[in-house]
């Protein structure tokens, strides 16, 4: 590892962190991990309930207190999950 100094151009003493902040350093890279894995997989979940229904708005789902995107990031995954484009001035079919 490269020496390191400080503003004053004096060496910074070398640190080797704890096995406690190893460990919760590790826990923290798994946690982000899951995250990344967790977060496409209910983009993927959105886009495939809005593949599924082409009469639902983004608005709509965006509008739901659980799902945490705006409207534009929602047509953004809509886009690369291949779901088809809305009909905006189409009027929902009652029966």
């Amino acid at each position: 590892m490269p020496e390191l100094f400080n503003r004053g151009g004096k060496p910074l003493p070398e640190y080797k962190p704890s096995d406690a902040v190893l460990d919760a350093l590790a826990a923290w890279k798994k946690a982000l991990e899951e995250e990344e894995r967790t977060r496409h997989a209910a983009r993927k979940a959105l886009a495939d309930e809005l593949k599924a229904d082409t009469d639902l708005p983004y608005a709509s789902v965006a509008a739901h207190p659980l799902v945490p995107w705006t409207e534009a990031t929602l047509r953004i995954i809509g886009t690369e999950y291949g779901v088809p484009p809305r009909q905006p001035n189409k009027a929902k079919k009652q029966d």
